[in-house]
This record gives C-alpha cells, sequence and structure tokens, in this order.
C-alpha cells in the first residue's frame, strides 16, 4: 500500500525538523561547548575540593573542641551540622559555576524545603529534638540509658536520630523526638550505683544467720566498693518465708558485672551456710 501525500509530506516535516535540531545542537557545541566543557570542569573540582575541605574542617573543629574538653556528644552534633551547610554552599556554588542562576535555585530550595518541612514535620520535631539533648545533655556518649521505649549505651547523638547499643551489642537507632517526649533515666549519671541481690528464704531461718551469710559473700568480689559498704535489709515478710535483699556499690560501668557475680555468690552462700527455702504452700482439701 503505498502512503499518502499527507503522510509524506509529515515524515518530510519530521526528517527537516531532526536536521535543524541536530544544525543547533552542532552550532551550539562549536560557539559554546570548549566553554561549557571548562564550565563543567570547574564545577567538578569545585565539589570536590570543597568536600575535601569540608571534612577537613570537620576533623579541625572535632579536634579543637575535643582539646579543650568540650563533650563529644556536642562536639560530633556541632560538627555534623556545620560539615552539611559547607556541603550545601559547596554544591550551589558547583551550580553557579555550570551557568545556573543560584539566586533562583536558592529560591527554589526554600520553597522545596518548605514543602519538604510541611512534609517531614516529624524529622524537623527530631531535629529540635536532638538540639535540645546537646543543648541541655542529660547523657552523653557512653552513658547507659533507658529512653524511647529502649535501653542501651550511648553511641551517638545526630541530627535526627541517636544510636544506642544493647547489652547483647545490637544497634538501636532511636529518633530524638521520641527520647524526648518522655521519660530519660540516665544509669550512669552518678558515680556509683547500687546492686540489689533479693533472696527469699524459709521462715525458720535465723535473720542474723542469713543477713552474715550474704555479707560474706560480697568478700573479695573487686566489683563491690569498701564505701558505702554493703548491707542485708529485711525487705519483706511472707507466710513461713521472707526476703533479705543484699545491697552494695559499684562504678556504674561494673554493675552487671557485680550483678551476676553476686548472684551466684550469694547462692552458693546460701546453699553452703545450709540455709533452707520456702517450704511449698500447703492446701486442705475438705472430704
Amino acid at each position: 500500500m503505498m502512503p499518502s501525500i499527507a503522510q509524506a509530506a509529515s515524515a518530510t516535516e519530521a526528517v527537516t525538523a531532526a536536521k535543524d535540531l541536530l544544525t543547533f545542537a552542532s552550532n551550539w557545541v562549536a560557539e559554546n561547548g570548549i566553554k561549557f566543557a571548562a564550565s563543567l570542569f570547574g564545577a567538578i573540582v569545585i565539589y570536590v575540593v570543597g568536600t575535601w575541605v569540608a571534612g577537613l574542617i570537620r576533623s579541625a573543629l572535632v579536634k579543637t573542641m575535643s582539646r579543650r574538653g568540650t563533650d563529644q556528644t556536642a562536639t560530633t552534633y556541632i560538627a555534623n551540622i556545620l560539615h552539611g551547610l559547607i556541603l550545601v554552599m559547596v554544591i550551589v556554588t558547583a551550580l553557579g559555576q555550570i551557568g545556573i542562576p543560584t539566586a533562583q535555585f536558592a529560591a527554589l530550595i526554600a520553597a522545596a524545603g518548605l514543602a519538604i518541612g510541611l512534609a517531614l514535620q516529624g524529622n524537623l520535631s527530631n531535629f529540635a529534638s536532638g538540639f535540645l539533648l546537646v543543648f541541655f545533655r542529660p547523657f552523653k556518649r557512653g552513658d547507659y540509658i533507658a529512653a524511647g521505649g529502649t535501653e542501651g549505651t550511648v553511641e551517638d547523638v545526630g541530627i535526627f536520630t541517636s544510636t544506642l547499643a544493647s547489652l547483647d551489642n545490637k544497634k538501636i537507632v532511636v529518633p530524638n523526638s521520641a527520647i524526648t517526649g518522655a521519660n530519660i533515666t540516665n544509669f550512669s549519671a552518678h558515680p556509683t550505683r547500687a546492686v540489689i541481690v533479693p533472696c527469699t528464704v524459709g521462715g525458720t531461718n535465723p535473720t542474723e544467720k542469713v543477713r552474715a551469710t550474704l555479707l560474706g559473700a560480697t568478700a573479695g568480689n573487686p566489683h563491690v566498693l569498701a564505701e558505702p559498704s554493703p548491707v542485708a535489709v529485711l525487705a519483706a515478710l511472707g507466710e513461713n518465708k521472707y526476703t533479705m535483699e543484699l545491697r552494695v556499690w559499684c562504678k556504674p560501668e561494673n554493675f552487671w558485672s557485680a550483678q551476676f557475680t553476686l548472684n551466684e555468690a550469694a547462692k552458693k552462700a546460701l546453699d553452703e551456710a545450709g540455709v533452707t527455702g520456702p517450704l511449698p504452700a500447703m492446701r486442705l482439701i475438705q472430704g
């Protein structure tokens, strides 16, 4: 089937348009190609060098603040924000190098930032919460805390999230707003921490014997502090039983080692002393 005159004319126009476009591109490359290539190369150089300089400034800031004794959490947080601002400036400068109007680009960023901010209000809340955590310092890196529905050792306070390490070395990432929006328990805030070992024994065991046995179980434990001195107190009374609590003090970083070793030492000491456990409850059956 032969093509119609209209189809032939349309094809001719398409070929002509393609030739015109190719001619325009060739002329543009001939006139502006070298200039554009130089601008593009300059933009790449600006970005690479700017990124490198931003990293150097970040490292220098961290070292300077660390030498002055600034808290490591605050140091990292401030350095990350400064690094991000420098990168934004570098990107805007690089775009201006290749001919993109930076004023319009900045306005576009502002408009986009407003739209993104409205859409991501939660992240803005996380950012503000991160600032509050650094400013008020309820904890620092290395502290063991319970916050945001979890607990662990603080590894980092970031711009939007904080990172904790659990006892079994799991990485836990918590939104900053979740931390500031609820109670924060800092187990490392004070120089000492109490370890409590409750022991429930039979009511026929003399309290003096149980107390002396539990206090003896602390002897030689390297994690137990001499001051305040260990105590054993009668914590609860029950039917044919009572609970004696062994209470000692340790450094916060030694808490779990002290807890586990005292549990084992108390059990062993009570067994060797012949301290009996509570008898099972008797139930009367009416026939």
